[in-house]
């Protein structure tokens, strides 16, 4: 089909003034596409008519309301170091807007109709733009909303094409002088953190457009992977412990041959460049064509170069996390659908990181990707309603674009906030789930571990094959959980739990078998292996473990665990499953229908559920 032109509203003054003659002007053939471009265009302009402002009278500062949930329990006079110096910058900020509560269920509406096959909606995914039209606020309110902003002495950056998002800069002294409160630094566990000290007011009249506040606290959202020392293969490139390389993983979960991934992009959000080496060095090893990422910095939102990748170890006391999250995901994701292109969007940390990164994969069109992993996370009660918030929305709206998300579920089991991999704190945290992960619009991704600790002779064999394949065939799985490393003991499990901000439970978490002791979203969804037992086969020069083979045949490798190394693969599935169905899915989390959508990808059933 033709894409028609765009509709200007101004310029349809005239054309609908004489809309009441048309039932009696006969129309001439050579008029017909014309004129149905116009009823297309008045069509569109009543549509946007019909969504009333949601701002109805002139801002007021007289006139405040508490934004409220936008303080962090942990900023308290106990933490607190002092106010920020006036003139400290603060970035990025962002407004989450609030659609009508109309606009809401339409929404809802249509994401239930394009995944329902007897719709005439099913896969119709919408654009950016479209989805602003449809369900985005007002020109007049977005209007309203900025001037309000820059009268506060703050810089707005740019307005989303969805019309749901404002991204803004200020000093801490204007920030916190357009919200009622102050900016301080709090120090927390050792860490540095920023936030209001109490929580922010706004004009009562602006309030019914703003959901929530996003970058008023620090919310930190840490790589979800370990990584093992440096490994020594023998002459016969095995190692005396077992690791999943491509095949293996091929192997175990019957990955059919036929299926790559071809036409397919899975966008990775980063805070780390990579070194392209890596991924030459890791194909060679490995047995396969691994491409080298297309590496995007999203400038247009704000996003900043986070400079060059490590190309050898650095000096001792630089942390590779970073790096090392982008280089799993890349092998990850690649040799699960290495036809699939992938795309590496990278903002440093300090320009928004991974929130950015996605803003540019929802709201660029087209569509730079089909698929989308998040390999990071942080437990909700440390992000809040404002951080879940964002998340929430920013999926929401991919879902409906055809867009599958992907999430890491985390490393630290129930107890979201305890740091993975680390001595249990003496008084554990609450039990949270990743507040990334948390919302129904993304596919949230586990970990399980193999059961082969008692007969490993069973599913291994003793050297390697071509491609450095080991695995018989299938391994039994059950919830990952490694409570001991070595003699110690660690925070070491499959994250996950109930969300307590998404509620009611979805529709499609309910039913037999489905706990029902608290009303929200449970995670996760699904999981593939993730346990450090039998970690993923990696390949990372800036850890030391180059894969490049020296003069007698052996070279150093790294072994990558965590829900981090779970989330890509599930993500390179998708590209598989894609390609089979020969179109977007879109958001997967549709319960039974979507397990058997997937399951004819292999060749026997033997896709993971959920741990």
């Amino acid at each position: 089909m033709r894409k028609l032109p765009p509709c200007s509203i101004s310029a349809l003054g005239a054309a609908s003034s004489a809309l009441v003659r048309v039932a009696a002007v006969r129309v001439k053939p050579f008029c017909l596409q014309a004129f149905a471009v116009f009823l297309v265009c008045m069509g569109t302009a009543l549509s946007s008519a019909q969504a009333p402002n949601r701002i109805t009278r002139e801002v007021d500062p007289a006139q405040v309301q508490t934004l409220k949930d936008h303080h962090p329990l942990w900023a308290n006079p106990v933490n607190d170091r002092g106010a920020l110096p006036a003139n400290q910058t603060v970035s990025p900020l962002t407004l989450v807007l609030a659609r009508s509560p109309e606009q809401e269920q339409t929404l809802e509406q249509l994401y239930a109709d394009q995944q329902n096959p007897a719709s005439p909606e099913y896969h119709r995914w919408l654009t950016p733009e479209e989805f602003g039209e449809r369900f985005g606020l007002s020109d007049a309110d977005i209007a309203t909303l900025t001037g309000w902003l820059q009268s506060q002495g703050l810089r707005v950056n740019w307005v989303s094409p969805s019309r749901i998002f404002i991204s803004f800069t200020g000093t801490a002294a204007d920030v916190g002088r357009a919200f009622g409160t102050e900016l301080h630094s709090y120090r927390v566990n050792g860490r540095q953190l920023i936030s209001v000290n109490s929580d922010p007011v706004i004009p009562q009249s602006i309030a019914p457009a703003i959901q929530a506040i996003r970058g008023l606290y620090t919310i930190e959202n840490r790589p979800q992977y370990q990584m093992t020392a440096p490994q020594l293969t023998d002459t016969n490139g095995s190692s005396t412990s077992y690791y999943i390389g491509p095949a293996d993983f091929d192997t175990i979960y019957n990955v059919p041959a036929s299926l790559t991934g071809a036409g397919q992009t899975i966008g990775i959000v980063a805070e780390s460049r990579t070194d392209f080496a890596d991924f030459a060095a890791f194909g060679t090893q490995a047995g396969i064509s691994l491409a080298n990422p297309t590496e995007v910095v999203p400038t247009a939102y704000g996003g900043v170069d986070p400079g060059p990748a490590y190309t050898s170890p650095p000096s001792a006391g630089t942390s590779i996390d970073l790096q090392s999250e982008a280089t799993l995901d890349v092998q990850r994701a690649g040799s699960v659908a290495p036809g699939a292109n992938l795309l590496l969007v990278v903002a440093s940390t300090a320009s928004g990181g991974i929130g950015t990164d996605a803003q540019y994969l929802v709201e660029t069109s087209p569509a730079p990707a089909q698929i989308m992993n998040i390999s990071f996370g942080g437990c909700e009660s440390a992000a809040g309603s404002s951080g879940v918030s964002y998340w929430n929305t920013l999926f929401q709206q991919a879902a409906v674009e055809g867009i599958s998300v992907f999430v890491s579920s985390g490393d630290s089991g129930a107890s979201g906030c305890d740091t993975a991999f680390t001595t249990p704190p003496a008084s554990p945290e609450a039990n949270s789930p990743n507040s990334i992960c948390s919302t129904s619009y993304a596919t949230c991704v586990g970990g399980t571990e193999f059961n082969d600790t008692s007969n490993p002779s069973e599913y291994w064999s003793s050297a390697n094959g071509t491609g450095l394949l080991s695995a018989l065939g299938y391994i039994p799985e059950g919830g990952w959980n490694e409570p001991t490393s070595g003699s110690a003991t660690q925070v070491a499990a499959s994250g996950g739990g109930v969300s307590v901000y998404n509620t009611p439970t979805p529709t499609w978490q309910t039913g037999t078998g489905v706990p029902s002791a608290r009303a929200g979203r449970y995670t996760p969804d699904v999981s593939f292996s993730a346990s450090c037992h039998d970690a993923y086969f990696g390949c990372l020069a800036a850890a030391g473990a180059s894969c490049v083979a020296g003069s007698a045949g052996t070279y150093y490798f790294v072994g990558f665990c965590g829900t981090s190394a779970a989330a890509p693969g599930m993500a390179g599935v998708a590209a598989l499953l894609n390609q089979k169905l020969g179109t977007a899915q879109g958001n997967l989390n549709q319960s039974t229908r979507r397990r058997r959508m997937i399951r004819p990808l292999f060749t026997t059933p033997r896709f993971p559920r959920a741990a």
